[in-house]
């Protein structure tokens, strides 16, 4: 399964940082979202995400988030592969 990593411009995280908090993660070129799939649709990416809810389990999610915010998408086979983690 491809793993990919979407970093967010800085707009798309003053905008959107407090609602994506339990998704977004940091890595050496800023706030990214680490994803299990990623595609335009239109006038947003449509993301698949997992994140941990308040018993400790972990949930799919499904975001859609607008293009705009998106610097930058990457994929590789495994996490260690996209660069910027």
């Amino acid at each position: 399964m491809m793993a990919f990593g979407v970093l967010l411009t800085d707009e798309g995280v003053a905008e959107l940082g407090a609602a994506l908090k339990d998704y977004l993660a940091e890595g050496p070129s800023g706030r990214y979202l680490p994803c299990k799939e990623a595609s335009p649709d239109r006038d947003f990416f449509h993301l698949v995400s997992e994140a941990q809810n308040a018993e400790g389990a972990t949930v799919e999610v499904e975001l859609y988030v607008p293009n705009r915010y998106i610097k930058l998408v990457m994929s590789g086979l495994e996490r260690k592969h996209i660069g910027f983690l």
